[in-house]
């Protein structure tokens, strides 16, 4: 009965995922995640706590005394950098818009402006995914939401929700991503037992979800 009781309760939270509908643990005592534990889920981020990706595409607009001197935009590279003007490339990855600005100013400050004011803002995300495959109902990327963290069951609900023939294993779901180092990890869930804000995905995640064997 008490597994019965935990799949109805899993049940009634991929249907819910599935309509769109936010789902608030509040009640349930869940707290927002911290800041380690990474980017994915159904958290709304505001602009001012998303941190700078690569490809994003970032503009900035320096005024001194409201009187404009520049504006330029520049999409985010590779290693995590901008160019802007006299400064060159200035690494901007990971930062918030208000760190962001507080970079800028001290450099702009002291050599080019007096008490410049620096406005940073985003106009275009870089596409983050991740890949649900196996015993799934639409196996394949699944994007983020914009400004938003993403977490397992919001994914495995993206793709579908659990294959229709009932044979996907609930236990054995895994989720393999590579680290800031390049190495490969793999995190295996028991998806009957963890809430909607439980395993916080990464971009480039794979969650697989394994055929049940009797």
């Amino acid at each position: 009965m008490k597994f019965i009781a935990r799949y109805a309760t899993q049940l009634l939270l991929i249907l819910i995922l599935a309509a769109g509908i936010p789902a608030s643990l509040d009640a349930q005592g869940g707290g927002s995640p911290s800041p380690s534990e990474g980017m994915g889920g159904s958290e709304v981020m505001t602009s001012s706590s998303y941190r700078i990706a690569n490809l994003d595409v970032i503009r900035v607009t320096l005024y001194v005394a409201d009187e404009v001197q520049f504006k330029t935009e520049a999409r985010v590279s590779q290693n995590g950098t901008i160019s802007l003007p006299y400064l060159g490339s200035v690494e901007v990855v990971g930062l918030t818009m208000d760190e962001v600005r507080e970079r800028l100013y001290e450099p702009y400050n002291r050599d080019y402006y007096v008490e410049p004011h620096l406005d940073v803002a985003i106009m275009a995300y870089s596409e983050r995914f991740v890949t649900v495959i196996g015993k799934v109902n639409s196996q394949g990327p699944v994007p983020f939401p914009t400004e938003e963290r993403m977490y397992l069951l919001e994914a495995i609900a993206r793709a579908g929700g659990w294959s229709n023939d009932r044979l996907a294993d609930m236990r054995n779901v895994t989720i393999t991503r590579t680290d800031d180092e390049g190495e490969r990890q793999t995190i295996q869930v028991d998806a009957r037992n963890i809430t909607a804000r439980d395993h916080p995905l990464r971009d480039g995640d794979l969650i697989n979800v394994p055929e049940r064997m009797w």
